[in-house]
């Protein structure tokens, strides 16, 4: 291993910039004790005249490096069996109710003339049913996908996104959207930020009971993050509820008043959990609801003038 200690010395000695090695050698653990060592130059009229070498016993580190190592490499491998499990269980559901729903339009056309009202209820009401069954199959695919998307990161402009995002839900007349602050550049995966501000907006949209309905999106910068503010002046949540909701399958209502599968709120946690933040709601019976969530600023290069101007300020 000479060969990795000549090399460092001399690469301290030609820059006058600090090193390291690591070394496998004897020591406390016997013949393979692994050690690093930090090579310091000596400098005396701006040239190096000799080094100082501080040598520490790592085995331990090490030993607990690659047992964190194994661990993540078993942790993946059961997040790959929970995400295939996920998608063949999604196809298996699916199915039946693929043919359920095909056999209750057979009998709503086939027997129009045949059902009274009642039996046309019943019909309407297997239909919401097993729609909702297909939503909830759904949520459930697109949280078990949650963090292996994060590596597909890019730079993106909120600001642009944002009309597409709103596009995207169901907005009635009498409800207002506006954008308080100039949202920022983040990195992040395009899909998830948008499901992030989607299923917020949504749900702001379905709480909403006032004739004049208003929604407002904010962004500020605080101690490194960006916080966004989805805020609405809709029914607003009981204290005690500020947890529930955003646990899986857990809804305000009744699912028959008001449609929800109960996966929304705890797909846009897991998102702002995964890349770093975290998420909360302040609101009381009443009197509207603000979400808040926090992302981390990141202050790496953007080539974008365009980008660039927006990260700044």
């Amino acid at each position: 291993q000479h060969q990795i200690v000549k090399r460092t010395i001399k690469n301290v000695f030609q820059t006058g910039n600090p090193d390291s090695y690591k070394v496998i050698a004897s020591g406390q653990h016997g013949p393979n004790t692994s050690w690093e060592t930090r090579v310091v130059p000596i400098m005396h009229d701006s040239q190096v005249v000799g080094l100082n070498l501080i040598s520490t016993d790592i085995t331990e580190r090490m030993k607990a490096q690659n047992r964190q190592a194994r661990l993540m490499e078993q942790v993946n491998k059961i997040n790959r069996e929970l995400n295939d499990f996920a998608h063949i269980v999604s196809h298996d559901l699916k199915e039946p109710l693929r043919t359920i729903k095909i056999v209750a339009k057979w009998i709503s056309d086939d027997y129009t003339n045949i059902l009274d009202e009642k039996g046309k209820e019943h019909l309407e009401l297997l239909s919401n049913q097993i729609n909702r069954m297909y939503d909830m199959i759904d949520g459930i695919l697109k949280y078990s996908k949650t963090g292996y998307l994060k590596n597909q990161k890019e730079w993106i402009h909120l600001n642009d996104l944002m009309p597409q995002i709103i596009s995207m839900v169901s907005i009635p007349d009498h409800i207002d959207i506006t954008i308080d602050d100039a949202l920022p550049v983040i990195e992040f995966e395009r899909t998830q930020i948008t499901q992030v501000f989607q299923n917020l907006l949504s749900n702001a949209v379905k709480y909403i009971n006032k004739p004049h309905g208003k929604i407002r999106i904010g962004c500020v910068e605080e101690a490194g993050r960006w916080r966004f503010s989805v805020s609405d002046n809709g029914a607003g949540i009981k204290k005690e509820n500020h947890e529930r909701i955003f646990r899986i399958f857990q809804t305000l209502g009744s699912r028959d008043e008001i449609e929800s599968t109960g996966i929304g709120l705890t797909l846009v946690k897991k998102i702002v959990e995964t890349y770093g933040g975290k998420i909360w709601v302040e609101s009381e019976s009443g009197q509207g609801s603000t979400f808040f969530f926090t992302v981390p600023r990141q202050d790496k290069t953007v080539n974008d003038p365009k980008l660039e101007v927006s990260v700044a300020g």
